[in-house]
């Protein structure tokens, strides 16, 4: 077991968050106000954050590193079923297991890294903090194609008999003439 050095864990926790807020709220959210990928992004960090530290702690092979990764990958994120706020609390309650089976180092360790998780939780997903923006997004198919946005924006709020936010093209097809879009109302 490797002896912890608690002014240079808080130091890298520190400038980890500093750089998670950076990314998730001000580049991310403040652009995009996708609330879920927000919580995601930035519980996906602190958990692996704790992992990161609790297998650096004591030395591993290369075995446990791959079967650590497999497990993660059970949750995709491209998850038809599960959407990112349960995705992101999967992940966490893994970590805290993980992390709080760990035989190798200090219970008052452990312990700090479970409560870390936990608040992290409690403070980025809390209602309070982001507020929840009540949108539909979905998938639409169209069989017809055209590209011009206001043009489009047009013909599928009459097609669904009300006003769109955002349309996004994800695919183009010209036999037969189609296009899928993503729709955010």
């Amino acid at each position: 077991m490797t002896p912890i050095d608690y002014p240079l864990l808080f130091t890298s926790l520190g400038i980890d968050l500093v750089l998670l807020f950076l990314l998730a709220y001000v580049f991310f959210y403040r652009r995009h106000k996708r609330r879920d990928v927000f919580v995601a992004i930035s519980l996906i960090n602190i958990t692996l954050y704790v992992l990161g530290g609790a297998l650096g702690t004591f030395t591993i092979s290369l075995g446990v590193g791959f079967a650590l990764f497999s497990v993660i990958s059970i949750f995709r994120l491209r998850s038809e079923t599960l959407g990112w706020n349960e995705i992101v609390y999967l992940l966490v309650a893994l970590a805290m297991g993980l992390n709080l089976g760990l035989p190798a180092y200090d219970l008052p360790v452990q312990t700090m890294y479970a409560v870390l998780l936990v608040v992290a939780v409690y403070v980025v997903d809390h209602p309070k903090i982001l507020r929840t923006r009540v949108t539909q997004r979905f998938m639409l198919s169209t069989d017809y194609i055209d590209i011009e946005p206001a043009t489009l924006k047009t013909k599928v709020e009459a097609q669904l008999g009300h006003e769109v936010q955002t349309i996004k093209v994800r695919s183009v097809t010209t036999v037969p003439a189609g296009m899928k879009l993503e729709i955010e109302s």
